[in-house]
């Protein structure tokens, strides 16, 4: 993970704000279809990579059983050979033919039996593996969903946004908060609040810059800036999860 100073604690607190914040009526109705669609993509998973296995043991017993059924027709088709050339010397080879025939048929069916199982075992490692990343995308389109929704909803939100990024600062004594233009007001506003809060700031300046996003927000210190936004903090989480799903 980037060494960039970041405040991702607004997401990974115990109980962040975002947790206190989830209280409507849509936002549950929200998570409880993400809930539902989440079972139904694990449950479907599950049963495909039961069924391959299955259609895998199947096939599987098919190939030795052909291989038998072929290895013991060889064997009694030499078998018989030598006692029509021959009783002593036929039966012999008849017996030694089919057997070696056989064999060879045999384990190349068994061979072949058992690389098929392989292959239908590792196509279930990789169903699995796919389940993940889907489980991992739908997670990250619930914390967009809630946090972005959160953020249309409540104009206020950018200021806790403000104080949590504070709250991640060493040098707090004077600093520069750079916001989108739809942010603005309510920060400027919210400015003695912020400072009544943050104790250790002096002095606070609010800057409008018209590159940042409703939801943007930077914090600017004598020894450098915090980044507040968040859509970075959306990116902290997909990296963070993609991070664990790599590492597996």
């Amino acid at each position: 993970m980037s060494k960039i100073i970041k405040s991702f604690r607004v997401v990974e607190e115990e109980n962040t704000f975002v947790e206190e914040e989830i209280k409507n009526e849509e936002e549950n109705i929200f998570l409880e279809e993400a809930k539902k669609k989440y079972d139904e993509i694990i449950s479907k998973a599950l049963k495909d990579a039961d069924r391959i296995v299955e259609e895998a043991n199947e096939k599987s017993d098919i190939y030795l059983n052909q291989a038998y059924e072929k290895s013991k027709k060889i064997f009694n088709e030499w078998k018989e050979k030598g006692y029509k050339e021959g009783y002593d010397i036929g039966h012999k080879e008849g017996y030694n033919g089919g057997y070696e025939s056989g064999e060879k048929v045999s384990n190349k069916l068994i061979e072949e039996a058992l690389e098929l199982k392989s292959n239908y075992i590792n196509k279930k490692e990789n169903i699995y593996r796919e389940i993940e990343e889907d489980v991992i995308e739908l997670v990250i389109n619930i914390c967009e969903k809630i946090i972005y929704d959160k953020v249309e909803e409540d104009s206020e939100y950018i200021v806790t946004l403000v104080l949590k990024g504070i709250e991640s600062l060493n040098s707090t004594d004077n600093l520069t908060i750079r916001v989108s233009k739809e942010d603005y007001d309510i920060v400027e506003m919210s400015k003695d609040k912020i400072l009544a809060k943050a104790s250790l700031v002096n002095d606070l300046e609010i800057r409008l810059d018209s590159n940042l996003s409703k939801g943007d927000c930077i914090i600017e210190t004598a020894s450098g800036s915090v980044d507040v936004s968040i859509k970075d903090q959306v990116e902290e989480v997909e990296q963070l999860l993609n991070d664990i799903l790599n590492s597996e």
